[in-house]
């Protein structure tokens, strides 16, 4: 439990707005268990499946305990002060269920399967083609538990850390915050400028769309940095809505949100990168207020969902060359049914997390490291270091795939990048190193609760933050994407009066 340092009403006041409401935990609870396991279980008992039954049964009790743990969360910490903003919450349960959206809606939840009658077999993956089926669902049930062992350290660190005090920081709280919105107003109209002209260098709109409907990797290889460096546009947002959450209805902050959203999606045709906006803007702004408005989040979840499907279809309208309406106008269900399995079949055959904890330590033994060098030395330019080593995902691509250097790059997920590296103890010591320093940001927050950046900060943190390179390289990129506006800030926005800070909250 946490010691407040508020009075024991104001303190009951702000956790009843923070609070899980039942029908919310029944909503996620009932999301991921319908998109995890489930399509499987129902696919296996309808259609029948290949393999041992024990070891399906196996992988589908794995797959079930993971989906339940990973809900726990927010059940258990429903009623804490900090309700659904807890960083646990956030960073374990909400977070990771919004960035599966896209995919999860374009495989039309897990039963594309089921629908088509086809029997159940387990995952194919090129890289473990000679594997049988009973073995393919051992490999499964392994992964689960890799994963259930991930999620378990997590909580032990976070539990286990000794609370401290958090230390407030100066930026940000004396200041004109009317100076500070004009500053960030002027960052995201500027971004913004830099986007279009970015896109008309690549042939323009149209073009850069085709392009990128043909894989973002190859598309925009080689100006990863470039690309961050447009996160500047919705973090000055993501700052504004945190220093002056009062400003989040007003006509010129919607109008940059959308445009900044469109801006997004346009640069690298990520629906995620699009939808983030929106969400962690919003999030940003629940820290604020530590309020969350449930009315507007549940008006507004079947506009997002639907946002999804319209943008999948404009960028994969780049690869006929038709537009985006004729590319609605022609799906028939039929057709939703196959692309959507064929797209899980193909993201299946390459997917990489599997195949290294099935097979990585005879195949390439404990990296001891060497997949994280891609993170360590993200900031070396590669034009200085032309063999400045890659990430996992190109790693595994070479070794397990066939690919070139500069081919392809599969996302390798946290818990088998730590067992690539140190095996077991690699996942126990790191995911509860994460446990900590989740309940370090928890305590930078409860001591900044009144300083907008310092907020803005802590939404980043528990949203682009994790153990693995490619969300340590986003991570440092965000970084400098916020050093940036400091630098604009401290010039353009001087200090001018005084905000009066409310008591922190210690954990």
């Amino acid at each position: 439990m946490m010691r407040v340092g508020l009075p024991p009403q104001s303190m009951k006041m702000a956790a009843s707005q923070v609070a899980v409401p039942r029908f919310f935990q029944f909503a996620v609870l009932a999301f991921v268990l319908a998109t995890g396991a489930m399509p499987t279980i129902l696919q296996g008992i309808v259609n029948g499946f290949t393999g041992a039954p024990g070891a399906y049964a196996a992988a589908i009790a794995s797959g079930l305990a993971f989906d339940l743990l990973r809900v726990a969360p927010l059940i258990v910490l429903a009623r804490h002060p900090l309700g659904v903003l807890h960083p646990i919450v956030l960073a374990i349960v909400l977070w990771p269920v919004l960035t599966v959206l896209p995919q999860t809606i374009d495989q039309l939840g897990g039963y594309a399967g089921l629908l088509s009658g086809d029997q159940l077999r387990p995952p194919v993956f090129r890289a473990l083609a000679w594997r049988g089926d009973t073995q393919a669902w051992l490999d499964v049930a392994r992964y689960n538990l890799f994963q259930i062992l991930a999620l378990l350290a997590t909580f032990a660190g976070y539990a286990l850390s000794t609370a401290h005090s958090g230390k407030p920081i100066p930026f940000l709280s004396d200041v004109d915050t009317r100076r500070v919105r004009s500053v960030l107003i002027g960052i995201a109209l500027m971004n913004f400028f830099a986007v279009a002209i970015f896109i008309q260098f690549r042939g323009g709109l149209a073009q850069h769309i085709t392009a990128l409907a043909f894989g973002r990797f190859r598309a925009l290889e080689g100006l990863g940095p470039i690309i961050a460096l447009f996160d500047l546009g919705y973090i000055a947002l993501l700052i504004w809505v945190c220093v002056r959450p009062q400003d989040a209805r007003q006509p010129v902050f919607l109008s940059l949100l959308v445009l900044v959203a469109a801006q997004q999606f346009l640069t690298a045709g990520s629906r995620s990168a699009a939808i983030t906006v929106i969400v962690i803007t919003g999030l940003g702004w629940a820290l604020a207020q530590r309020r969350i408005p449930w009315r507007i989040a549940l008006l507004a979840l079947p506009a997002i969902l639907l946002s999804f499907g319209v943008l999948n279809v404009i960028r994969a309208s780049g690869l006929s060359g038709n537009g985006a309406v004729s590319a609605v106008q022609d799906r028939t269900v039929s057709d939703v049914i196959a692309v959507a399995r064929d797209e899980f079949e193909i993201r299946q055959a390459v997917a990489g997390s599997i195949p290294v904890t099935a097979d990585a330590m005879a195949t390439t033994g404990m990296m001891l490291g060497r997949t994280y060098q891609g993170a360590i030395f993200a900031l070396v330019p590669r034009a200085l270091w032309p063999d400045k080593p890659r990430g996992p995902g190109s790693m595994y691509a070479q070794t397990f795939l066939g690919e070139s250097r500069e081919g392809t790059a599969v996302p390798i997920s946290p818990v088998a990048e730590a067992y690539w590296n140190f095996h077991i103890p690699g996942i126990i010591v790191l995911f509860a190193l994460y446990g900590l320093l989740l309940r370090r940001a928890q305590e930078f927050y409860l001591a900044n609760l009144h300083n907008g950046f310092a907020i803005a900060v802590f939404a980043l943190f528990v949203t682009q933050f994790g153990m693995a390179t490619d969300r340590l390289v986003a991570f440092q990129q965000t970084l400098i994407a916020l050093a940036i506006i400091w630098v604009m800030l401290m010039v353009f926005g001087p200090r001018a009066r005084r905000i009066g800070r409310a008591p922190a909250l210690q954990a």
